[in-house]
C-alpha cells in the first residue's frame, strides 16, 4: 500500500506550502507598503527598498541551503525537515512586529532560510521514501503544495487586510512540525547509518506492512536492494567519507551539468522572479483586469499545472514534459512580450487588453508543467547516492544565486530593456532550455537509482 507514503508527502509539503506563501506575499504586500497607505510607523517604501525586500529571499535561501545540505548527514533526513519550521515562524512575527523596512528585509531573510531548507530536503526525503512507481508523482507534489501556498496569499490579499494576512500565515509552519514529527527517518538514510533493522521498520511504515505480517518478493527485494545499493558505492555506513574522485565519474559529471542546466533553466524563464510581482506587473501592462483578480487567476492556473504534472510525470515523462513546458514557456512570454511592444510603441490596444492575462495564464500553466516542477523531480533521482546530498546543496545554492540575481535586477530589466524586452530575454532563455532537453536530457520514467546509474556511466 502506499498510503503512508502519500501521508507522509502530505506532511512535509506542508513546509512548501508555507514557503509559497512567503513567495505570494510579496506581490500582495509590496503594492500596499509602497503606497501611502503602508502599515509600517516610519512610512512607504521605495523601489529599492521594495528590490532588497523580494531579494533577501534568496540570500536567506541560499544560507539555508548550504546549512540545511550540512545537517542532512549529521541529524538526518527528518530532524533537518523539524528545524525548518523555527525560521518560518520566527518570519511570520517579524513582519507582525514590523517598525521599519528592516524587519521586513529580516522576516523575507528567515523565509528564504526556511525555504531554501525545504527545497534541499524534501526531495531527497521523498525520493528516499517512495517507490519507483509513483515516485516522480510525489516529487511533483513539492511544487503543487508551493503553488497553493502562492495562490492562498493571493486570495488573502484581494480579500483580507495586511495584519490579517501576516495571521493567516502562521497556521502553516506550525502543521507542518506536528505533521513531520511523527514520520520516521528514511530508510536510506538509516541504512546509511548502518541501523539495518530500523532501517527495515521505516521501509514497512512506508509501505504500511505490519512486523508480523507476511512479506512480500517485492518488499524483500527492495529491502535487499536498499542493502546492497549502498555497498556498491562503497559507502561506510558509519558515515559517507565523499572524496574528490566521487566527482570525477561519469555519473557524476553528467548529472551535475544537467540539474545545473535545469536549475539555471528553472530561474532566467523568469517565471519565478514575476511571481514575486504578479500584481505590479499585471498593474503595468495594462491588464483590464484588477492587479489583485489577476494574481488570483494566476496563481490558480500554476496551481493547475502543477496538477497535471503530478498526474502525467509517471505517464508521459520527465524529459517529454519538460520539453514541452520550456517551448510552450518560450511561446507565452514571446506572445506577452509582442503585446507589451506594441503597447511601448503607443499603438491602440484597447481591444487586446485580454492579451497579458491570457498569455501570461498560458505561460505558468505550462511552465508549471515541467519547468518549475520537474527541475527538482529529475535532480533527485539522476545525482549518485553517495554525493547526493553534497551535490543537492551546491545545485540549489546555484538556485538560490540565480534566483537573486533575476529578483533583485528584475526592475532593473524593465527600466533599462523594457517590459517587451524582457520578456523576449526570458523566452530566449526558454529556448535554449528546450535545446538543451532535448540533446542531453535521459528519460528516468520508472527506473530505480541503480538503472538511472548505468544509463550515466554508459
Amino acid at each position: 500500500s502506499v498510503r503512508n507514503q502519500y501521508v507522509a508527502t502530505l506532511c512535509v509539503n506542508f513546509g512548501t506550502i508555507g514557503y509559497g506563501m512567503a513567495i505570494g506575499w510579496t506581490s500582495s504586500s509590496l503594492p500596499i507598503l509602497q503606497s501611502d497607505e503602508s502599515p509600517l510607523p516610519t512610512g512607504s517604501i521605495d523601489d529599492e527598498q521594495a528590490s532588497w525586500i523580494g531579494g533577501s529571499l534568496c540570500i536567506g535561501g541560499l544560507l539555508g541551503t548550504i546549512l540545511t545540505g550540512w545537517s542532512l548527514e549529521i541529524l538526518g533526513r527528518k530532524k533537518t525537515a523539524l528545524t525548518l519550521a523555527i525560521p518560518q515562524i520566527l518570519s511570520i512575527f517579524s513582519i507582525m512586529f514590523a517598525q521599519n523596512f528592516y524587519y521586513l528585509t529580516a522576516s523575507r531573510f528567515l523565509s528564504g532560510y526556511g525555504g531554501g531548507g525545504v527545497m534541499v530536503v524534501i526531495p531527497i526525503f521523498i525520493a528516499e521514501i517512495s517507490e519507483d512507481r509513483i515516485r516522480g508523482q510525489l516529487s511533483s507534489a513539492m511544487v503543487f503544495s508551493c503553488n497553493i501556498g502562492v495562490l492562498t496569499t493571493f486570495i488573502f490579499g484581494h480579500f483580507l487586510t495586511y495584519s490579517q494576512i501576516t495571521w493567516g500565515l502562521l497556521p502553516v509552519p506550525i502543521i507542518y512540525f506536528i505533521g513531520t514529527l511523527f514520520l520516521p527517518e528514511t530508510p536510506a538514510f538509516l541504512m546509511k547509518k548502518n541501523l539495518i533493522e530500523q532501517s527495515e521498520n521505516a521501509l514497512r511504515f512506508y509501505r504500511t506492512k505490519r512486523r508480523n505480517s507476511f512479506d512480500s518478493i517485492q518488499f524483500k527485494e527492495e529491502l535487499m536492494k536498499l542493502q546492497t545499493g549502498f555497498k556498491e558505492t562503497k559507502e561506510d555506513f558509519s558515515g559517507p567519507q565523499v572524496t574528490l574522485s566521487d566527482f570525477g565519474t561519469k555519473h557524476a559529471a553528467k548529472s551535475f551539468t544537467i540539474g545545473l542546466a535545469l536549475i539555471a533553466l528553472n530561474q532566467f524563464c523568469g517565471i519565478f522572479a514575476m511571481m514575486n510581482y504578479t500584481a505590479s506587473i499585471f498593474a503595468e501592462s495594462g491588464s483590464n483586469l484588477s492587479p489583485t483578480i489577476c494574481a488570483i487567476i494566476v496563481g490558480f492556473i500554476g496551481l493547475l499545472g502543477s496538477y497535471c504534472s503530478a498526474v502525467l510525470v509517471d505517464r508521459s515523462g520527465r524529459k517529454v514534459l519538460l520539453s514541452l513546458s520550456a517551448g510552450g514557456t518560450c511561446l507565452g512570454l514571446a506572445i506577452f512580450g509582442g503585446y507589451a511592444y506594441v503597447k511601448y510603441l503607443q499603438y491602440d490596444i484597447e481591444s487586446f487588453r485580454w492579451i497579458p492575462l491570457t498569455s501570461f495564464s498560458f505561460t505558468i500553466f505550462i511552465s508549471s508543467w515541467g519547468v518549475m516542477t520537474l527541475p527538482f523531480v529529475v535532480i533527485s533521482e539522476i545525482l549518485p547516492q553517495k554525493i547526493k546530498s553534497l551535490v543537492t546543496t551546491i545545485l540549489m545554492t546555484f538556485l538560490w544565486i540565480f534566483s537573486f540575481i533575476a529578483i533583485k535586477y528584475l526592475s532593473l530589466l524593465f527600466m533599462v530593456f523594457g517590459m517587451h524586452g524582457t520578456m523576449f530575454l526570458f523566452s530566449t532563455c526558454s529556448l535554449l532550455g528546450m535545446i538543451f532537453i532535448l540533446l542531453f536530457l535521459p528519460e528516468t520514467k520508472g527506473k530505480n537509482f541503480d538503472e538511472i546509474r548505468k544509463i550515466f556511466e554508459k
